[in-house]
């Protein structure tokens, strides 16, 4: 009995966390800095922009590639499936009212790409 309790108190406080990390990427964000961890290179050049609504789609422009598509936070990651591609999943190491930080891995190389909330 005591870890079916603990089970449902596990989940619960799992359910309230991805509601709040829902609540919080919903909006505009632009990107702050994209760094590549070897090099120390800043990719960011304001090319970077995504758009997380409340229906769980997204759309993302970077560079000058449009996306558009579904998301879903789960585990500590962000999945996102883009129309007619692939779900990718990147490790969210921030996410609060103004800061969503990402963990990525392209070609190997470490990169972690912040973003900041528009007003």
């Amino acid at each position: 009995m005591k870890k079916l309790i603990t089970a449902v108190f596990a989940l619960v406080l799992f359910n309230c966390d991805n509601t709040e990390n829902y609540k919080n990427i919903t909006g505009e964000w632009t990107c702050s800095e994209w760094i590549t961890e070897s090099t120390g290179n800043d990719r960011c050049n304001n090319n970077v922009h995504f758009s997380f609504k409340d229906d769980k789609t997204y759309t993302s422009i970077i560079d000058t590639q449009e996306q558009s598509g579904v998301y879903k936070i789960a585990n500590g990651l962000l999945y996102s499936t883009p129309k007619g591609k692939l779900e990718i999943g990147v490790e969210i190491k921030t996410l609060n009212k103004d800061t969503l930080q990402f963990i990525m891995s392209r070609f190997g190389e470490k990169e972690i790409l912040t973003l900041l909330k528009k007003d």
